[in-house]
């Protein structure tokens, strides 16, 4: 279940329900993004999750949280499959700037607090199933730098943090592709962004 189909824009015309004006100031700020629209098939799991966010979040934020040597941050929550470690999100609320989500999943995540930003890119993913689409748009940052002491949060499932060279995302994302079914179409989705931030930084 690898997108079919994807498309790089130049512009910040932005895609589906992106705030042209908002992602403007956000490249100003933390760099010119990469723009992709990415078709994929679902399932009735991935197509009901996604459907059943989209009434409280406009989309997510996915935060590449750099450690020392070059390696990343993933989380585990207790629910997952045992083998599955991911990038961190977390939803941006429908009246919420997406520069404010950024930081507030940051801290409540990790502890951590935001010092330095890239904005790596806009991910737009059309989920197709049963004849029906929808649009879930994943905003993806690079924080090469954050301050403060990393920590298990109490009020989030995450169970466990593990630190994987940058190399290795490759590898994490063709784990979250072997998810089993019920949740395939969500292992395949969460794929996504993994690649394209190795994509992004493993040529750095």
């Amino acid at each position: 279940m690898r997108p079919g189909k994807r498309s790089e824009r130049d512009s910040l015309s932005g895609p589906g329900p992106v705030d042209t004006q908002e992602l403007e100031q956000l490249a100003a700020t933390y760099g010119h993004p990469q723009m992709r629209t990415i078709e994929m098939a679902g399932d009735e799991y991935l197509f009901a999750t996604r459907l059943y966010r989209l009434q409280d979040r406009r989309g997510e934020v996915v935060l590449a949280v750099e450690r020392p040597g070059r390696r990343v941050l993933l989380h585990h929550k207790g629910w997952y499959e045992a083998q599955v470690y991911r990038l961190l999100s977390g939803g941006i609320g429908l009246d919420e700037p997406v520069e404010e989500a950024l930081a507030r999943e940051l801290a409540e995540e990790t502890g951590l607090i935001l010092h330095t930003t890239r904005f790596l890119g806009v991910l737009d993913c059309r989920i197709h199933y049963a004849g029906q689409e929808i649009a879930f748009v994943s905003y993806v940052f690079h924080l090469p730098r954050t301050m403060g002491r990393l920590r298990l949060p109490r009020s989030e499932d995450i169970t466990d943090f593990r630190e994987v060279p940058i190399a290795a995302l490759s590898a994490v994302a063709e784990d979250l592709r072997r998810v089993p079914p019920p949740r395939r179409g969500w292992g395949h989705w969460r794929a996504i962004a993994h690649d394209f931030v190795y994509e992004m930084l493993a040529s750095r």
